[in-house]
């Protein structure tokens, strides 16, 4: 996923430092790779990811832990770096950008201690 993290605000408090894979990232496996050298000029995008799993690739991660979620199941946060533990502050900060966040489609968000 890519996306425009300037549309975030950023504070004195918070701010949108990046994105990250939830339950957890897609991890590409070795029938990923070989997909997209035969199938995708080599390249590893969303199309040879897609069209790996199609022919029996999985996440790497969900094949050791048997869940077998798909590329497209696999969410992104938004990850916000808190310069302080304030949780009043950090409400309103995250109701201030609740709107642009369902709009990127993220499925929530995560936090990272920045103090």
């Amino acid at each position: 996923m890519s996306v425009d993290l300037t549309k975030y605000p950023k504070t004195e408090l918070f701010e949108a430092v990046d994105t990250i894979g939830v339950p957890h990232p897609y991890c590409i496996a070795p029938k990923h790779v070989a997909y997209a050298s035969d199938h995708c000029s080599g390249i590893l995008g969303r199309e040879a990811i897609i069209g790996a799993e199609r022919a029996g690739a999985v996440c790497d991660i969900c094949r050791v832990n048997g869940e077998f979620l798909s590329f497209e199941q696999h969410k992104q946060a938004l990850l916000i770096k808190c310069k302080k533990e304030d949780k009043e502050e950090l409400h309103k900060y995250l109701l201030s950008i609740k709107d642009q966040a369902i709009a990127d489609k993220f499925a929530g968000f995560a936090f990272q201690k920045g103090w």
